[in-house]
């Protein structure tokens, strides 16, 4: 690791000004880069082996955190990663949080996240065995990152999304995720009526998780880990289209009084309920 001897007193610095860029979409795509804000995500990347580029660390916290992040950067990986210790005023800069945590690293996109225009039966074929979680419009980042928390807690190794869902690399979902982002494989499909087609072609069932007619509670469904369960958006549910592809529905049993559960609420319900069951 290289350790910069001076420390950065000013937000004018061009690796600070290049690090505010990341907390935006743009300005991540354009490096393949996120933030993961924090000791534990931080520890947790050099943990998972993952590319570090830079860290940044508040001057008033370097002494503490200092010795531990060097401790953990020290295999040759991580030689020409830079830690930069910045005053109070300028980490702030970068960070997206309201009480910064002292550090902030750089870590290069997932090699187990991927794009795909379509899902086929074969991809399906290769996941035999494998637990798979679905989310359809999952727009809020906090509760993406939640779910993926959720999976990784249950043992969901696998979430496929729409290409309309949260950002994988936004600083909530980030930081919602808690480390279990970098212990998860993500595909995100921008056609998702072929993954429940192809879901289904190798013969597991594919349950939207809704209240309509015909729905069963989720008591009586006989869920198994081959089953796949479909989340959809927060405020509007799943897909009109989707939900009469899928094999059929499920839902929770609540209150009367309550409209319905949190997305991430309920994903955590069913993918217990299949480990459970």
């Amino acid at each position: 690791m290289k350790v910069m001897d001076q420390v950065i007193t000013s937000r004018q610095n061009p690796t600070v000004k290049w690090a505010v860029t990341l907390q935006e979409r743009k300005g991540r795509d354009a490096v393949q880069a996120f933030l993961a804000e924090g000791e534990k995500l931080t520890l947790e990347a050099a943990r998972g082996g993952l590319f570090v580029s830079h860290i940044f660390v508040s001057q008033s916290q370097s002494s503490a955190l200092l010795p531990r992040l060097l401790a953990a950067f020290s295999d040759a990986r991580y030689d020409g990663t830079v830690l930069m210790i910045l005053e109070d005023f300028v980490f702030e800069k970068i960070s997206t949080e309201k009480t910064p945590r002292g550090v902030i690293s750089v870590v290069k996109y997932l090699d187990f996240f991927k794009e795909l225009d379509i899902m086929y039966k074969e991809d399906f074929l290769k996941m035999t065995g494998e637990r798979v979680l679905v989310l359809c419009s999952v727009r809020d980042p906090g509760n993406l990152g939640s779910v993926i928390r959720s999976a990784v807690a249950f043992g969901v190794r696998h979430i496929i999304l729409s290409d309309d869902c949260a950002d994988v690399y936004n600083p909530k979902t980030v930081r919602s995720a808690m480390g279990s982002l970098f212990h998860v494989r993500l595909t995100c499909v921008r056609d998702m009526a072929s993954v429940v087609l192809s879901a289904q072609a190798v013969g597991r069932r594919v349950l939207a998780a809704e209240l309509r007619a015909h729905a069963v509670p989720i008591d009586e469904a006989h869920l198994t880990g081959e089953d796949i369960i479909l989340i959809g958006n927060e405020g509007h549910g799943i897909d009109e289209r989707l939900s009469s592809l899928a094999t059929g529905s499920v839902y929770i049993p609540i209150a009367e009084q309550t409209e319905s559960l949190n997305a991430a609420v309920a994903a955590a319900l069913f993918m217990f309920a299949q480990g459970r069951l």
